[in-house]
């Protein structure tokens, strides 16, 4: 169990890191947003680029985010129905939501890996003011679905391994 610990240590700083960055990225959204609004007030001209600065950044963040917000608990979750219902009952239903989650982030990672593979071999382009491959824009969706598919497994390991009581972070309702 000190490796699984351990491994766990490891990827919740890897997805702190990931978060940080994503953090990085809604700043600098906001600066180039901000400075968009200012030169267009002062007549300086605009920004043309900044609406898309901003798109990719939006997009970016929030995969970098969504894998340590799982970690957080931080996701929309129903726990109201599960403080009402038995806690071996409850516990039960996180397992299955993890599964569930683990299927779904697995289809995606595959389905979206699938996609960039063949922007890739068709070699589709995004014709915006910006012009890049389009698998460019599709790859860290896939990745990042990756990656909640780990904390997904990572989820079903805590919680099996765990005392048989509902999350600790199902606490949004009294």
């Amino acid at each position: 169990m000190k490796i699984f610990a351990r491994l766990d240590a490891h990827w919740e700083r890897l997805l702190s890191a990931f978060a940080l960055l994503a953090c990085g990225l809604v700043a600098l959204m906001v600066v180039v947003i901000c400075a968009d609004v200012l030169a267009r007030n002062l007549r300086l001209g605009n920004m043309a680029w900044a609406n898309e600065v901003a798109e990719y950044t939006l997009y970016l963040s929030t995969f970098l985010a969504a894998p340590w917000l799982l970690r957080q608990g931080a996701h929309v979750r129903m726990d109201v129905v599960l403080k009402m219902l038995p806690t071996n009952l409850a516990w039960a239903l996180e397992v299955l939501a993890d599964i569930f989650g683990i299927l779904a982030c697995s289809a995606l990672t595959f389905a979206s890996g699938k996609a960039a593979l063949a922007s890739a071999e068709q070699g589709s382009l995004v014709f915006k003011i910006f012009i890049f491959p389009e698998w460019w824009l599709i790859t860290p969706a896939s990745v990042l679905f990756g990656f909640l598919t780990v904390e997904c497994v990572l989820r079903l390991l805590r919680q099996i391994n765990s005392p048989k009581t509902i999350r600790s972070e199902a606490t949004s309702s009294v």
